[in-house]
């Protein structure tokens, strides 16, 4: 499994960009929701890598096979 990070670039203008990776599926929503909230809590963008969909679609899988 890779490392987990989370990356956090605060530009000049005040936005806040995080960069999670090595976490697979959108538990990175949950992991950085705390960190999220202390920073203003106001999201107006996100943008899923691959890794975010690997363990949907595993789950996703195992759910038609189950029936």
């Amino acid at each position: 499994m890779a490392e987990e990070s989370v990356e956090i670039v605060i530009g000049p203008d005040g936005t806040v960009e995080m960069r999670v990776q090595g976490v697979a599926g959108t538990r990175c929503l949950d992991d950085t929701d705390p960190l999220v909230r202390s920073l203003g809590g106001a999201v107006e963008h996100h943008e899923l890598t691959e890794e975010a969909y690997q363990e949907v679609e595993t789950e996703e899988q195992d759910r038609l096979w189950q029936g």
